[in-house]
């Protein structure tokens, strides 16, 4: 018993220094700098020296070997872009991917942590780095304490004190997590690696010597904020994972399916459920998603690949792929799971890796391309990343003989985001007159409608019958609704508002039938005649009223009011549930109560409101209520001077009109004023007197004749 407790002791204690040689480097994303973490034993010398475009650690150990083979899983920037060791005992080569500059600081005498950033954007060097927590041994009474002293001095791991044993522990801890046998960034279940290579062979009853506890029992505090933070993100599936090259062979399909469903069923019906996992990858290959899918109800329950097998057969019927989605945040990821990632999500990620999904879709075979690439553009064009769009646009053209419907429609969606209406068209009539246009060219003739509608351009008749046959085609489908308000806005642009009006009101409740309503009522207040646009507005019923947004109810309102229909008006600008068009709504208001003879509630209406027209209404109201001199003032502040006279003119207050050049009533105050004034008489001269008031009667005669052809003008 004691010769096998020596052996184990000496192998222990020979793989401690084994390992005490080799380093590993856990590295993790920050924001704004890459952290990099080396666990190196206590009291030993290192140093970090800055390289052109790079750094170089040096650790004085012999023969130190750094281990980086986990280093770049959870790097998702580019600071870091290579680590290399030529040989054991050499320094560990750092290349920086930007213009970066390197850190470093040693934390609690083990752990040397480098931090890689912009030189703008280094994070402090300051001891409030968190504390590492880590699991530590229970305090116990050592049971061989009643053991000769001859016998422990013989067994070196128990001639260890509590502070080395701790260190020596937590050292093995990390390299555990390091090895992925306990990931501090907690993964999916699954089939791990659970022991070392080379590992020491240890006695049975070790258990009465050292107290072990599960890293499990820790692991919420380990993920705490007491640890250097890493950031929590699902590990990258890589292309052996996925190995979508390899689902397919060189025959031809045909052959490979027959091959495959020949071999599927053993005697007696026995289902051989590897071969059906087998054709299950060769359906998802080809494109046939619904074939893939239902072998996959026959396939071995291996959970992770065929959730994997499903997901792509989903994507490529464009179904909504079921949860979990084993691609959900792995767009990050400079793999194949990038590509499928985009897809399955729909949305391009912020910190989605374009090289690696371009590079995954160059891949493809021809007809998957085709197949996929122009939902691939349209998701990069929603992303703002158009010229990726149009490289992967400009793949699928090289294995296309002819422009298909889906690859005009995203081209057309290109054209779009970058505002040439001219190609958008284009392209949307490409997409309708294609060869194999199925569904999309209904969809695509709506797309070109919604455009003129923006635009407030006009319809062919040609693209008007279209729009009306499409309706009557696809009156079963989901694309109904759809369409019925293309046709609806074709109408309304063509001026057909009668039956514009029918067919928008006959859509069903829902999005497209408040669409289809209001673009109709937008192009009835801009084109109509007032005959017509009265006949469909007065009598709206209150659903269809609910239905109008604020922008379409403030137009419609705007033209009512000047219509003379007070009331009406006011009930469609009276919208208190909304916070959109508060000016708008308020003028509308105000000049529908001064139509109705409420001047003051006009006021209050147009309080705080400084607009030109919100004057000109408080003006008028100020003229109904009788204020002349206060709404002369309101005209004076905004500089219109001769508007401003006539009120004071009116008002009597003549020292308030402004004398300026070409001011009409300045002049007519001046006359009114002359014409008012008493002629200048002589008592004691009788002649001169009466030569004076044939004078005065002929300037006042003169002074009439002025005042008239003044007020004419």
């Amino acid at each position: 018993m004691k010769k096998s407790w020596g052996i184990a002791a000496i192998l222990l204690g020979a793989a401690q220094a084994v390992s005490a040689e080799e380093l590993t480097v856990r590295t993790g994303e920050h924001d704004g700098y890459t952290r990099l973490v080396v666990q190196i034993p206590p009291d030993t010398g290192w140093i970090l020296a800055q390289t052109k475009n790079g750094a170089r650690l040096n650790v004085a150990l012999d023969d130190v070997t750094f281990e980086t083979g986990s280093v770049f899983r959870r790097l998702t920037q580019n600071r870091l872009s290579a680590l290399s060791q030529k040989k054991p005992g050499d320094a560990l080569e750092l290349q920086f991917g930007c213009d970066c500059v390197a850190s470093s600081f040693l934390y609690k005498d083990t752990m040397i942590v480098v931090d890689i950033a912009p030189a703008a954007s280094l994070p402090p060097l300051s001891e409030d780095i968190p504390r590492p927590l880590l699991p530590k041994s229970a305090v116990q009474k050592n049971p061989l304490e009643t053991v000769q002293k001859t016998e422990v001095v013989a067994l070196p791991l128990l001639n260890l004190n509590a502070r080395q044993f701790e260190n020596q522990l937590s050292t093995k801890l990390l390299q555990g997590a390091d090895r992925s046998i306990v990931d501090l960034n907690i993964t999916p279940a699954g089939p791990r690696s659970t022991g070392f290579q080379n590992a020491p062979l240890l006695p049975s009853n070790l258990g009465a010597n050292i107290n072990v506890t599960s890293i499990l029992d820790e692991l919420n505090d380990l993920l705490g904020p007491d640890l250097i933070e890493l950031e929590r993100q699902p590990s990258c599936i890589t292309n052996a994972e996925i190995g979508f090259d390899t689902w397919s062979d060189l025959r031809p399909f045909s052959k490979q399916v027959a091959s495959a469903r020949a071999a599927l069923f053993h005697e007696f019906d026995r289902v051989d459920r590897a071969r059906a996992l087998g054709l299950a990858r060769l359906y998802a290959y080809h494109g046939f998603g619904v074939e893939a899918l239902a072998m996959l109800d026959l396939a071995t329950p291996d959970e992770s690949e065929r959730h994997m097998i499903a997901t792509i057969a989903q994507i490529l019927d464009e179904r909504s792929v079921d949860e979990p989605n084993p691609f959900q945040g792995q767009q990050r990821c400079d793999s194949d799971a990038a590509f499928w990632s985009v897809l399955s999500e729909g949305v391009l990620a912020k910190d989605a890796q374009l090289r690696s999904i371009e590079r995954a879709f160059s891949r493809l075979p021809d007809h998957l391309r085709k197949q996929l690439g122009p939902r691939l553009s349209e998701i990069m064009v929603e992303g703002g990343q158009l010229e990726a769009a149009r490289r992967v646009l400009r793949s699928v053209d090289r294995v296309e003989n002819a422009s298909s419907a889906d690859t005009s429609i995203a081209k057309a969606a290109i054209a779009e985001a970058e505002g040439d209406g001219q190609e958008t068209e284009l392209r949307l009539k490409e997409a309708i007159e294609a060869e194999d246009a199925g569904s999309e060219a209904p969809l695509s003739l709506a797309r070109l409608i919604e455009k003129r509608w923006s635009e407030r351009g006009a319809v062919s008749p040609k693209e008007l019958g279209l729009a009306a046959a499409f309706e009557i085609e696809y009156r079963e489908s989901k694309m109904h609704p759809t369409l019925q308000r293309a046709h609806a806005v074709a109408l309304s642009l063509s001026n057909d508002f009668d039956q514009a009006m029918d067919t928008a009101l006959q859509i069903p409740d829902g999005q497209d039938h408040e669409g289809a309503v209001n673009r109709v009522v937008q192009i009835l207040v801009e084109r109509s005649d007032d005959i017509t646009f009265l006949r469909h507005t007065i009598g709206l019923s209150s659903n269809i009223s609910k239905v109008l947004t604020t922008e379409t109810a403030v137009s419609v309102a705007e033209r009512l009011v000047e219509l003379g229909f007070a009331s009406r008006a006011f009930a469609l600008a009276n919208r208190p549930q909304d916070t959109s068009f508060r000016s708008k709504r308020a003028r509308v208001r105000a000049h529908s109560s001064i139509l109705q003879g409420r001047p003051h509630q006009a006021l209050l209406e147009l309080e705080g409101d400084v607009s030109q027209d919100a004057l000109a209404l408080k003006t008028r109201a100020l003229q109904d209520i009788g204020d002349f001199v206060q709404a002369g003032q309101l005209l004076g502040d905004a500089n219109d001077h001769d508007e401003a006279n006539r009120l004071f003119w009116l008002a009597g207050q003549s020292d308030a009109i402004t004398k300026e050049l070409e001011a009409k009533y300045g002049t007519i105050n001046d006359l009114t004023q002359t014409l008012t004034s008493s002629p200048e008489r002589h008592p004691g001269e009788p002649l001169a007197d009466a030569e004076g008031l044939l004078q005065d009667s002929a300037d006042t005669r003169e002074n009439i004749s002025t005042l008239l052809e003044t007020l004419k003008d």
